[in-house]
């Protein structure tokens, strides 16, 4: 029965060859070889990439879903919420959209992660990204933080949140005195003091 299938099968596999060498343009089995080799190589280094990029998802993802996450908010009147965006935006390295398309290594994987960078001037704005905060009491350390920035009344409402024990504020300590720490350093700097 073997005998019978490969001699079924025989005239197919070889018009398949036929169409695939007039397909690719190849006149000898040397080509078919060499453009196979060609393929396996773009093949192999494009998983590579995809590997890569998986890694770095796993960086970019940062935050899980399990951690405990530490929020606060403050009211600062008579600061608008443009300046107040543009002095924490610089203080803490966020970055908009299209900066972020040139700076992280893998930009097609940012909708996958928690980054977010919205804007409505004047009225609201909402970010989250690992950042560099560049503390008078700890020094610069890297950490996710999701900072919220809204026009209330005459002044601005600022939210952010982070999660104790884990994106970089792991190493910082007692997560209310970081929270405290965090909280005087945004105040001032949206005030315009500070860095």
């Amino acid at each position: 029965m073997s005998g019978n299938c490969i001699r079924y099968r025989l005239p197919h596999l070889l018009l398949s060859a036929a169409v695939f060498l007039a397909l690719t343009g190849c006149e000898s089995i040397q080509e078919i070889d060499r453009a196979a080799g060609e393929w396996a190589r773009e093949h192999k280094a494009q998983r590579a990439a995809e590997d890569e990029a998986a890694r770095q998802h796993g960086v970019l993802t940062a935050t899980k879903h399990s951690c405990r996450q530490i929020a606060q908010s403050l009211y600062l009147p008579g600061i608008d919420a443009d300046t107040a965006y543009v002095r924490l935006k610089r203080y803490f390295g966020f970055h908009t959209q299209s900066e972020a398309q040139k700076v992280y290594p893998y930009p097609e994987w940012l909708p996958q992660t928690n980054y977010r960078h919205e804007t409505l001037p004047g009225v609201r704005y909402a970010m989250s990204e690992e950042v560099v905060w560049p503390s008078t009491t700890y020094g610069p350390h890297h950490v996710w933080l999701a900072l919220d920035i809204e026009r209330e009344k005459r002044g601005s409402r600022l939210r952010w949140s982070w999660c104790e024990g884990a994106d970089g504020w792991e190493k910082l300590g007692a997560p209310t005195q970081v929270q405290r720490h965090l909280a005087q350093e945004i105040g001032q700097v949206a005030r315009g003091g500070g860095r």
